[in-house]
């Protein structure tokens, strides 16, 4: 044998390769006596789960509604379309609910919302719980909000994204910024999301 190279882990498996294709093909049936073929059954699996809109807990779909309506409300995007929402806001109790965390999105993961000090908008009096260091009203939420937006910033118009400065008072600017490139778009100016 000659010398080890960066080669040898290519050839070595390209000889098992050549092994395996030649067992198979000429010891087919004494492999398969011994089961150490690939079978041709097709195994189904019913989990007996049910719809996903019908899993889903109540308190779970409450706040992917509520997140997604203020920040349609107050930023002019969202990030889940209107039918999910709507599917979502009429959500009975679930027979079988699914266990954990049912959506991808950071902000529904409790470990993350602490870890990003954020309080969440289902929460009631949330404006009272956020210290924002102004003596400003109106302006109370965005310390929190910007966690909000900084996750689901593939959901915010590029322009936006790319050339918006966050500073105090900045959701009504947003806002506004975001309108104007939804009224660029219809106008026919060329905008990409």
């Amino acid at each position: 044998m000659g010398q080890l190279t960066q080669a040898t882990p290519i050839l070595m498996i390209a000889l098992a390769f050549v092994v395996i294709t030649l067992m198979r093909i000429l010891a087919y049936d004494l492999l398969s006596s011994w089961g150490f073929t690939i079978s041709g059954n097709k195994i189904e699996v019913d989990e007996n789960l049910p719809n996903f809109y019908t899993a889903v807990k109540l308190s779970d779909a409450d706040w992917l509604v509520k997140e997604c309506q203020y920040l349609e409300d107050t930023y002019k995007f969202s990030f889940a379309n209107k039918e999910v929402t709507g599917k979502l806001d009429v959500v009975g109790v679930p027979k079988q609910p699914i266990q954990g965390i049912a959506w991808y999105n950071l902000m529904a993961n409790p470990a993350y919302v602490r870890a990003f000090n954020y309080i969440q908008v289902d929460v009631p009096q949330r404006e009272n719980l956020i210290v924002d260091g102004d003596d400003q009203e109106g302006n109370d939420c965005e310390q929190s909000d910007i966690v909000s937006i900084m996750v689901n910033l593939a959901y915010v118009k590029s322009k936006v994204a790319r050339d918006f400065n966050f500073e105090s008072g900045y959701s009504k600017g947003f806002a506004e910024e975001m309108l104007a490139c939804d009224s660029d778009s219809e106008k026919g100016g060329k905008t990409i999301n």
